[in-house]
């Protein structure tokens, strides 16, 4: 059986554990702070989770890299459309919700997430890239009911763990809810928010990230 390796507060692990419950893979989740500490380096290059192990040692990272092997060795239920075109562009939607969305609201993850005190200078400066990069997705985005068309896909996963993630900090930081302002977003999430293995997911993260601030606020 494969490991996947992460912390239930990261949304990037979010998405793989979605992607194989999605899948029906069976996998074993085994608790993996990210950092420099070399078992998880060797996995990791870069140090970040989540990353697979599989059965022989060899190992994955990269949630773009683990979807595309999910889809290679279990091809039902499809989450990636059969048209090439349209394959690429839901992968197009994938990689900008990352880059521009996540990696923007990523930068203020230490006031959020670890307590620091307010960086007015990054707050100010980080707007715009935020409101960039969601402008980007927007422009992308299909809806027709899921984010890249009729068919619910990798995209819709990565798309909600992102945007949730990003929300959080807007939230915060800003007093910026980025639901409240576009319907066509708001319902979106709301349809994503009851696939069940999302919704597992997702309770899950919730649990455990509110516990997790609880402790740095105390």
């Amino acid at each position: 059986m494969m490991k996947l390796y992460g912390i239930s507060i990261s949304n990037y692990f979010s998405v793989a554990k979605a992607a194989f419950l999605e899948k029906g893979v069976p996998f074993e989740e085994v608790p993996t702070m990210p950092g420099d500490a070399p078992e998880v380096v060797a996995a990791s290059p870069m140090g970040k989770v989540p990353y697979v192990v599989r059965e022989d040692g060899s190992t994955l990272s990269e949630t773009n890299v683990i979807f595309d092997y999910l889809e290679e060795i279990q091809p039902n239920p499809r989450l990636y459309p059969s048209d090439s075109w349209e394959k690429a562009k839901t992968k197009e939607i994938i990689r900008t919700v990352e880059l521009y969305v996540d990696a923007a609201a990523r930068a203020l993850i230490t006031m959020v997430y670890f307590g620091a005190p307010r960086d007015e200078v990054a707050i100010k400066s980080q707007r715009p890239v935020i409101e960039k990069g969601l402008g980007a997705l927007k422009q992308l985005a299909v809806f027709e009911p899921f984010i890249a068309g009729k068919e619910y896909s990798y995209a819709d996963i990565a798309a909600y763990f992102h945007l949730q993630f990003t929300n959080l900090h807007t939230t915060k930081l800003y007093d910026w809810d980025i639901y409240k302002e576009d319907r066509a977003l708001a319902e979106y999430i709301e349809r994503v928010s009851i696939q069940p293995m999302i919704k597992q997911v997702s309770d899950q993260l919730t649990k455990d990230l509110n516990s997790f601030l609880s402790k740095g606020r105390s």
